[in-house]
């Protein structure tokens, strides 16, 4: 599509656009991506399409950067405030949950990563997984009185 003359000509024009030298290959990478999953009509010329890609690209990210604010992040200055017993108590939560994770079947697992981390709906579960929606139902059910039973009793113990 482009010949080495063609991508310098082209990061040349990301450079002009770009201070950092960086967003200027990060500009013309996107770009090329972009030429290539929509490539320009037989009558535009490649490298003037190409060329707009790289505007209008670079006028998106302008208006990104205006919407959100970004500050520098100062490692030096970061005060880390944390207590090791909540440190060891949050390895113990973990693994209890390993345990927990392990003694269910591959079709409750399978319908908490699901519904608990995809965010599926139960309905959507249940098409996904060709079962009724009241089986799904029934199975998340399950599984929380077994996490509360097994939690509970867990900390109360402790």
């Amino acid at each position: 599509m482009f010949d080495p003359a063609d991508l310098n000509r082209l990061y040349r024009y990301c450079r002009v656009l770009c201070d950092q030298e960086s967003d200027a290959y990060d500009l013309l990478q996107t770009a090329m991506e972009r030429c290539v999953k929509s490539p320009p009509r037989k009558t535009a010329s490649e490298i003037a399409y190409a060329m707009q890609v790289i505007r209008n690209l670079f006028i998106d990210q302008l208006r990104s950067n205006a919407r959100a604010s970004f500050e520098p992040f100062d490692e030096d200055n970061v005060a880390l405030d944390f207590d090791l017993a909540s440190l060891e108590s949050t390895m113990l939560d973990r693994s209890e949950l390993e345990a927990v994770w392990s003694e269910m079947t591959v079709v409750e697992r399978e319908i908490l990563y699901l519904w608990a981390v995809e965010g599926y709906s139960t309905d959507e579960v249940a098409v996904h997984l060709d079962k009724p929606r009241n089986s799904v139902l029934s199975i998340i059910h399950r599984m929380r009185m077994r996490l509360k039973e097994r939690f509970g009793e867990a900390r109360s113990a402790g």
